[in-house]
């Protein structure tokens, strides 16, 4: 009888690609800027996707296509501000307050779907909120501590909201669309307006800049298709629980390859933006 099921194997699987994927995104960004690093995973993913979908009979331009390009515009907005926050902050400390998209899911749909939080769900988004505040440490709180740059974690706070509006977007495209061509349409943007927004910075990479950048796109893509499959064979609760073993593996990458070491604050903000995302979950599916 297998230890893990096949979900929660494909997600653990899903996270060790997301968190090395991370860790060359922050060494390629080294030298490249982050729009070149992300045009060059969207390209590896935009073929990853169509070939994929190729005998399937799903187009991957889809059917919804104004709902798909909105869904498209804000996973690009979302990846943009993900990667330049990884390069710009230590890789745990941008993976926290990343983690605190689904907090900005549950305001969203409340907003926007008419979903009910109740005062359980308002505490654990407070919670998680505090925890982004603990990893900031902004100086008008906490005088003495070391603040992170405060330009890095308005981007890291910017990729968690853009990223909950994705996903609100494909709460509604996932009933109509194929997983793959949801996943390709941030892909189809970065190729599409990435140079148009910015190329005049872009440099032909290094021969060693130019195998992170293809790790990266490998492990990236592999990590989104991995996740989605995950989905579709475990309970969304279970799989997003098991998604946040990437704050410790970034923790631990940072550490052994930049010595970038967590402090307290790090560890105690961990603490409250997983402890309350994933009591929000609770509460949400218990309908609180």
């Amino acid at each position: 009888m297998p230890i893990l099921s096949p979900g929660v194997g494909l997600m653990l699987a899903a996270a060790v690609c997301f968190s090395t994927g991370t860790l060359f995104i922050k060494l390629a960004g080294m030298g490249l800027p982050p729009m070149e690093i992300l045009f060059t995973r969207s390209l590896i993913g935009f073929f990853y996707c169509f070939f994929l979908l190729r005998g399937t009979g799903h187009s991957i331009f889809g059917t919804k296509r104004l709902y798909l390009a909105l869904r498209g515009l804000l996973g690009f907005g979302a990846l943009f501000c993900m990667f330049s926050a990884f390069i710009l902050l230590p890789l745990a400390d941008a993976t926290v307050i990343f983690f605190a998209h689904p907090i900005f899911v549950a305001i969203l749909a409340a907003f926007l779907l008419k979903e009910t939080l109740g005062t359980r769900g308002v505490f654990c988004i407070g919670a998680a909120l505090a925890g982004v505040v603990l990893v900031a440490r902004p100086s008008f709180i906490f005088h003495d501590a070391s603040p992170l740059d405060p330009a890095a974690v308005g981007i890291a706070l910017c990729a968690a909201v853009l990223s909950a509006g994705a996903i609100v977007t494909v709460r509604f495209l996932s009933r109509h669309e194929h997983p793959l061509t949801i996943i390709a349409y941030p892909t189809m943007a970065v190729l599409v307006l990435g140079p148009l927004l910015d190329s005049t910075s872009w440099s032909m990479p290094t021969p060693t800049e130019f195998l992170y950048l293809l790790a990266m796109g490998i492990l990236m893509n592999m990590g989104q298709h991995l996740m989605t499959m995950a989905y579709q064979r475990e309970r969304a609760a279970v799989i997003a629980a098991i998604g946040y073993v990437e704050i410790p593996l970034a923790a631990l990458f940072g550490a052994l390859v930049f010595g970038d070491m967590p402090d307290i604050w790090t560890y105690a903000g961990a603490a409250l933006v997983v402890g309350g995302t994933l009591f929000l979950g609770q509460v949400r599916k218990a309908g609180a």
